[in-house]
């Protein structure tokens, strides 16, 4: 440390050359790496040095040092550096033969293209367009169908062509399974009466009471002929029993329903599905869905039973699936895998206790061991007309006339075996219908 004095002495000195002119000079020039100027020796000397008359220069008349700090260069460096730029490139002209060659080339490519002007789905013609459709799943198209105004007509004027179209690519095999019941208004006036008399309906009664998982089918809406009630009955279980996959799944216990009550969930549920089967009567899109519920439903069962192990069986051992199902089959949502061999359904699912044992229900069809393959029941309506026959054979109420008066109607009926007699006022129909076709039945009366 200095003492204080010497601290004094050293600050005034250094004040005393700031204060001197020379020294600051000297000191910038040589920080710029320049050797200062010397004074002049006198303006005579200057003078005689210069050639000039004689005339003393003034000094005054010398250009002033300017001097420049850093902070004044970053400013200006920084205000050149804002300034906008402008892009003047521009692409080079081609001008080569090459290039004209080229073009040329191009241009001929692309006369050759066709252009088209579809923009959107609908710019298709009707028929393309149809075609595409019928290669959708139904809830595909029904999700079309929220799109725009315009496809929605287009789908609603063209349903049936459509709906068959799905089937016949994706669910030919369920469609002889699970039959439609025919609406009440398509029954002919003939057989009308049976189906409606109380005789039959009383022999319909215990389709009705038991089931807990099935709406009871209403005769004034829906053919009561035995095949519909049983078609009836088939569509109301594929609906029920995807509705309890998620218990199924999961291992949850289905509710059970004390017998003899029907708590309000249980109805609300059977008038939904009951709904969805009417409707199907007639939409052929809402069929189409309900059949793919159901192979979605039978797919999503074989998966889940090959999984599962009973208690000590190795869990690593391969379990074949029922009908040979792949995984690719699974997601290809057709059920051409059905028509491999597999357990029959041969009992019908009269409780939702059953949901726990099947796999895949799919009813009506045999399995042929010489052929190798699966037979079909008659093919509908066929059944349907049949029932029909022998509804109106059988349960056709009298009329009751006066002894007076002379019978009258369409039908006279003959004792001829056991088949009637249309007279000449009988549609084709319904003399058809009122053929008997079942042999069996004529040997059992003959019998007794």
């Amino acid at each position: 440390m200095l003492p204080e004095s010497d601290r004094q002495e050293r600050l005034g000195d250094q004040l005393d050359q700031a204060a001197d002119p020379n020294l600051v000079d000297s000191h910038y020039h040589k920080s710029l790496g320049v050797q200062p100027q010397r004074a002049s020796a006198g303006p005579t000397a200057e003078a005689l040095a210069h050639g000039s008359d004689g005339q003393v220069t003034d000094e005054s008349n010398e250009l002033p040092i300017h001097y420049v700090s850093n902070s004044a260069r970053r400013r200006h460096k920084v205000f050149v550096e804002d300034e906008p730029l402008i892009d003047t490139t521009a692409a080079l002209a081609k001008h080569s033969k090459k290039t004209a060659r080229l073009e040329k080339r191009q241009q001929k490519k692309q006369a050759r293209k066709v252009h088209s002007e579809i923009q959107s789905l609908l710019d298709f013609p009707q028929e393309l367009l149809l075609m595409i459709l019928g290669f959708l799943q139904p809830s595909e198209v029904f999700t079309m169908l929220r799109l725009n105004k315009s496809l929605r007509v287009l789908i609603t004027d063209n349903e049936r062509s459509i709906a068959d179209d799905i089937l016949r690519h994706r669910y030919w095999i369920l469609k002889q399974c699970f039959p439609l019941p025919v609406p009440f208004e398509m029954v002919p006036s003939v057989a009308r009466p049976a189906l409606m008399s109380e005789q039959w309906q009383d022999r319909l009664r215990i389709h009705k009471n038991p089931y807990q998982h099935i709406k009871h089918i209403d005769p004034s809406h829906t053919c009561t002929c035995m095949s519909c009630v049983l078609a009836w009955n088939n569509l109301n279980i594929i609906l029920d029993l995807a509705h309890w996959q998620q218990n199924l799944s999961t291992r949850v216990p289905l509710p059970v329903i004390p017998r003899g009550t029907n708590p309000e969930w249980n109805v609300n549920l059977l008038d939904r599905h009951a709904a969805t089967v009417t409707r199907a009567m007639k939409s052929p899109l809402v069929y189409a869905r309900i059949l793919q519920i159901h192979l979605e439903t039978t797919t999503r069962t074989i998966i889940r039973s090959s999984s599962w192990r009973k208690k000590g069986e190795k869990s690593n051992a391969v379990k074949p699936r029922t009908y040979h199902l792949t995984d690719a089959e699974a997601e290809a949502g057709t059920d051409d895998f059905l028509q491999r061999s597999g357990p029959p359904s041969y009992q019908p699912i009269y409780m939702r206790d059953n949901y726990y044992s099947v796999e895949a229900f799919v009813p009506n069809r045999k399995w042929g061991k010489e052929d190798q393959r699966w037979f079909y029941y008659a093919k509908w309506p066929r059944p349907h007309e049949n029932d029909l026959n022998w509804l109106a054979a059988r349960f056709t109420p009298k009329p009751e006339q006066k002894a007076h008066e002379p019978p009258s109607g369409n039908v006279t009926e003959q004792s001829q075996g056991s088949f009637t007699t249309p007279n000449e006022s009988t549609t084709p129909q319904d003399a058809r219908l009122m053929e008997v076709t079942f042999p069996l039945d004529e040997k059992s009366e003959s019998g007794s």
